[in-house]
């Protein structure tokens, strides 16, 4: 099959729709089938980047993908569509809706696929883009095809909008690539690294630094921790901080931690993989913010899992799709430090336990694969 993957975010940024652009474009060409992917230049020479990849990257003009960019998007997609014929076209995340559907009369037979990752949803429903999908008939039946990044995320989605053909709309949950498996270390070498010993308890905590990722609530939890609890505890937390003021109030609220902390900001893929090797636990109490912003699925923990790291998380969005209450981690309540508190208190203190939720999300993670993803979503 010849497909052709539509990005507003790909490297040399990282985050969460580049990444699954790019994972679901490689299973797809080491497959065998033919892999277009159009991404942002960000005004720059990225062919160094490019050329690594078993498939073509296209790179358009400009970085953030913001309303301003939508006519250039729009035409960039259609002159695309008009030169070569394809399969399979997939709108990797809402900047390209539109150009998708404004470009349908040139698909020739293509499957049309859009991938919806949670935050788009609420975007969708704000009057003003309302009012623009409602005039270029984006919700007529049977024109494309809606993938789902978990159950949570596809209940979501047919809730908000009933319009949407039940027939054309699955969920695909993610994975966790090869590359991150097999970067994995041995826990006593990574350990050793960062001068641990065995007493030492590590919680770690992987994220951009904002308030809905819960890194507050888990600094609450900690503070409330009993001394022999708290003795010996390191709490590290790897992740850009997105709002500043933010990021300083909760540097301030960790001054007096009985745990150690130490905000390690965004750290290289390795870096952050030996973290992960030598952790005992992985914690981001996320929850649902006032704007309605919400985990839709949380590879993150499938990714710890990889590592053979268990989890605290809440009961929030996809979430408990990627941690099994019970079997890969723990799950509380939404906001809940208290219950945070004990989770983590139970499982620093029942290491037979924790060795055996370590055991179960590594296995999770093992079975959770991008090819796997990849023959759902285009069916081969």
């Amino acid at each position: 099959m010849k497909i052709l993957l539509l990005t507003s975010e790909f490297l040399p940024f990282h985050g969460g729709i580049g990444a699954y652009a790019r994972e679901l474009a490689t299973a797809a060409a080491q497959a065998g089938h033919q892999v277009t992917l159009v991404a942002p230049g960000y005004d720059a020479d990225q062919s160094a980047i490019d050329s690594a990849f078993p498939f073509q990257v296209i790179r358009a003009p400009g970085g953030v993908s913001d309303a301003k960019g939508l006519p250039r998007r729009i035409l960039a997609t259609r002159r695309l569509l008009k030169r070569e014929r394809f399969d399979i076209v997939h709108a990797v995340d809402w900047p390209y809706f539109i150009p998708v559907r404004l470009a349908r009369g040139m698909l020739r037979g293509a499957k049309a696929l859009l991938t919806v990752h949670g935050t788009e949803i609420i975007y969708m429903q704000a009057p003003r883009r309302k009012r623009l999908l409602d005039l270029i008939g984006f919700w007529r039946k049977g024109w494309a095809t809606w993938i789902s990044n978990s159950r949570y995320t596809h209940e979501l989605l047919l809730r908000s909008f009933p319009a949407i053909d039940e027939a054309h709309a699955y969920p695909v949950p993610l994975a966790v690539s090869d590359a991150w498996r097999s970067a994995r270390i041995p826990r006593a070498e990574a350990r050793q690294g960062y001068g641990l010993d065995d007493g030492d308890f590590v919680v770690a905590s992987l994220g951009r630094i904002v308030p809905r990722k819960g890194h507050g609530v888990l600094a609450d939890a900690l503070a409330l921790l009993p001394e022999p609890v708290a003795r010996n505890l390191r709490w590290w937390v790897v992740g850009p901080a997105i709002e500043p003021d933010y990021a300083k109030t909760l540097e301030a609220k960790t001054a007096d931690l009985p745990a150690r902390t130490e905000f390690l900001g965004s750290l290289p893929t390795e870096d952050v993989q030996r973290r992960l090797a030598a952790a005992d636990l992985f914690c981001l109490p996320g929850y649902q913010d006032d704007g309605g912003r919400v985990e839709g699925f949380g590879l993150v923990f499938l990714e710890a899992g990889a590592y053979a790291v268990p989890s605290v998380a809440t009961r929030s969005g996809g979430i408990p799709e990627a941690v099994e209450d019970g079997r890969t981690g723990l799950l509380v309540a939404e906001h809940d430090a208290e219950g945070v508190a004990a989770a983590i208190t139970r499982l620093k203190e029942d290491p037979a336990l924790r060795e055996e939720m370590a055991k179960a999300a590594e296995a999770k993670a093992a079975a959770a694969t991008w090819d796997r993803v990849m023959r759902e979503t285009y069916g081969g």
